[in-house]
């Protein structure tokens, strides 16, 4: 596991207060056109993951940002995401446009969740993050980054993370986040990328507190990226 010196080091690298969108017309990853159809509006994209939920009062925090960026530079992104969908990603499991694909596993996963919360039962807690920059994701959509706010609540969070990573383990290292919108499926030009750019800076010039609650620890279905499902909560008193 990476200290919490090397995460921070590692995330330092890369989200910083300027958006990272290079110059000219910006076209997205193609693996945007998996969950953005050609109205822009949400494609049938299905899987399952572990994320917190948030609070009404962080909703209304990140709300607040994205009220921002759709009033400013709405050319820049596809259908926005619903208020009640926004969430911090713990751990991603299985995802396709492709329902057969995903649906062995997702059948599988929380029979193995239940074994998992059996020998580990999660006791109550929270965890306090802090945000740290709004950033490119992949050339897929605009993210608000997060970070612990110090060692203690580091390890919190990611005893968590590796106990969800007996149900799958991922290649990547965890980079938390929270999605504030995907990008338009057809890009946008240089002007806009522009705007975006100046917008993005200054919204970075302040940060929000988080708070992350055991309490809000979900298992989740998705039949797109803006239509997720409770299954179960990690925590049920």
């Amino acid at each position: 596991m990476e200290t919490y010196t090397e995460f921070i080091y590692r995330v330092d690298s890369f989200e910083k207060p300027d958006l990272s969108i290079g110059n000219g017309k910006f076209i997205p990853d193609q693996r945007v056109l998996e969950k953005i159809n050609e109205s822009n509006g949400f494609n049938p994209f299905f899987g399952d993951t572990i994320v917190f939920n948030l609070s009404s009062n962080d909703r209304e925090k990140i709300s607040v940002i994205i009220n921002e960026l759709y009033e400013n530079t709405p050319e820049c992104f596809c259908e926005r995401i619903g208020n009640n969908t926004l969430h911090m990603t713990l751990h991603d499991l299985n995802n396709s446009p492709k329902v057969d694909r995903v649906i062995a596993h997702v059948t599988s996963n929380k029979a193995r969740l239940v074994t998992i919360l059996r020998k580990h039962p999660i006791n109550f807690l929270t965890i306090k993050m802090k945000s740290h920059y709004i950033i490119n994701m992949v050339n897929t959509s605009l993210v608000l980054a997060l970070c612990p706010v110090n060692e203690a609540e580091y390890k919190k969070l990611m005893y968590l993370y590796y106990l969800m990573d007996e149900i799958k383990e991922l290649p990547y290292p965890f980079t938390p986040h929270i999605t504030l919108a995907y990008y338009n499926r057809d890009g946008f030009n240089e002007s806009s990328a522009q705007k975006l750019k100046e917008l993005v800076y200054k919204l970075n010039k302040s940060s929000i507190d988080i708070t992350l609650d055991i309490k809000n620890l979900v298992y989740q279905r998705f039949d797109s990226m803006n239509d997720y499902q409770n299954v179960l909560y990690l925590v049920t008193s």
